[in-house]
């Protein structure tokens, strides 16, 4: 079972619409799981939709909320498997006698007659019953993907609404509830998503949805760790990288030194290091000095002067081969 399933069994589990105002609260679910998960239209010339869901236990939990609401029942018309993602698609339709009826309880039909764009500020007008809101939203059309093993995808909800002007209302639900998001145009649809690792947590919470919330903590905290051991990590290859690379220019300074008669010039303290250096290549200048019972700066220093002593040399090389 993927993270999205988890979230929507949970919201089920709990159930929408107990205590005060418990009827506006499955009308709003109803209303924006119609909105995500439905077709609004005309049939006939008359307004009408239909829902269409991939999951059974959705399919049967809004069946049994619409027939508490209305005293009539929702009906299976049809039933196909979806060839991508190897789901039954039910179609779900409302007696023709009733369709009006429920379209204006759930606010989808405007007073003056034709469909309603955006989510009405009766059925969302408590923080309760923008709650419910929420999750019929998610339970219609919602997702939530977690980042691979590879960790090449992120953190990702999103609901998906085939009206902008709802789907802009939507935003603005969640930002009254402090949810940050945004929407898209993806195809004849649009998309509210959200991408913030610590939204998704305040959504999870938001909605009451306590075992998800675990689990994506959980994740959260397992990532997080495992991205600071590898910057750990790769900041230590870093740094072995570039001792490397100074410990090779270091000993071919040295190698010059000798080379062109610069060794002489050197002081015994800067002999004995470059000695040293020599014989221990893949020593960082920290390990250098712990072992010479030097302070770093000490050695760093002495090592400059020896860097420098081999630049004359090369100077003087270049002079020895211009006058030749």
């Amino acid at each position: 079972m993927n993270f999205t399933s988890d979230i929507k069994k949970e919201i089920i589990s709990h159930g929408i619409g107990h205590g005060e105002g418990g009827v506006v609260k499955k009308k709003a679910a109803l209303s924006a799981f119609i909105r995500t998960s439905g077709f609004l239209g005309e049939m006939d010339g008359a307004p009408n939709f239909f829902i269409v869901s991939e999951t059974e236990n959705v399919a049967e939990f809004f069946m049994t909320m619409f027939e508490e609401l209305f005293e009539t029942e929702l009906y299976i018309t049809h039933a196909t498997m979806d060839r991508m993602s190897g789901r039954d698609k039910l179609l779900l339709q409302c007696p023709s006698t009733e369709v009006e009826r429920v379209m204006k309880e759930l606010k989808l039909l405007k007073k003056t007659g034709g469909i309603r764009s955006g989510i009405s500020a009766t059925l969302t007008s408590e923080d309760a019953h923008k709650i419910a809101y929420i999750k019929g939203a998610f339970l219609g059309g919602g997702s939530c993907m977690l980042p691979s093993e590879g960790g090449k995808t992120g953190y990702h909800l999103e609901f998906v609404f085939s009206e902008r002007e709802t789907a802009k209302d939507f935003c603005a639900l969640l930002a009254d509830m402090e949810l940050l998001a945004r929407y898209v145009e993806r195809k004849d649809t649009y998309v509210v998503y959200i991408k913030s690792k610590e939204i998704i947590s305040d959504f999870l919470s938001v909605i009451g949805v306590q075992h998800a919330l675990k689990k994506f903590s959980e994740l959260v905290e397992r990532r997080d760790q495992a991205n600071q051991e590898n910057r750990a990590q790769n900041c230590m290859a870093g740094n072995a990288d570039k001792t490397a690379i100074a410990s090779v220019k270091q000993v071919v300074a040295i190698e010059k030194l000798q080379k062109w008669s610069g060794y002489a010039d050197l002081s015994d303290d800067l002999k004995a290091l470059a000695e040293f250096r020599k014989d221990n290549p893949s020593m960082s200048l920290q390990e250098l000095a712990d072992t010479l019972k030097l302070s770093k700066s000490c050695i760093n220093h002495r090592m400059r002067r020896i860097m420098e002593l081999s630049e004359k040399c090369d100077g003087k090389a270049t002079e020895k081969k211009e006058n030749v």
